[in-house]
């Protein structure tokens, strides 16, 4: 029977054997190496284990997969909190459903305001 040790004792001796940047690279990204595209500037790869000799014969390489191209380019939304008078958050949200109702492509509520905003922010001078 092995010799009981205290989970703080455990996780002593776990920490000391993770290399700090795979350590990072997953409470940062999920993953043991960081996405291509984390950054804007080309990332330091976090070696794999080598395989033993016995399955490196064995293993080939996988194809490399590439994201399928996407219509819509992804964006960086924040999150905006705002207080509306009830009957103009009622009238965006009849709208937004009537819209998708009838089967309208900007038909949510982000949809609608960012519509409505951007030309008053433009004209104002907040956007180029």
């Amino acid at each position: 029977m092995s010799k009981r040790i205290s989970l703080v004792e455990s996780l002593k001796r776990d920490q000391e054997e993770i290399d700090p940047v795979v350590e990072q690279n997953f409470l940062k990204y999920g993953k043991l190496t960081p996405p291509p595209a984390a950054t804007g500037e080309p990332q330091a790869a976090v070696p794999a284990p080598a395989p033993a000799p016995a399955e490196a014969a064995s293993v080939e390489p996988e194809p490399v997969r590439r994201p399928r191209p996407s219509k819509v380019a992804p964006v960086g939304l924040i999150p905006v909190t705002v207080r509306l008078r009830p009957e103009i958050a009622g009238a965006l949200k009849r709208a937004s459903l009537e819209r998708q109702l009838s089967g309208e492509e900007l038909y949510t509520q982000q949809d609608i305001v960012e519509q409505a905003l951007e030309p008053w922010l433009r004209a104002e001078g907040y956007l180029s």
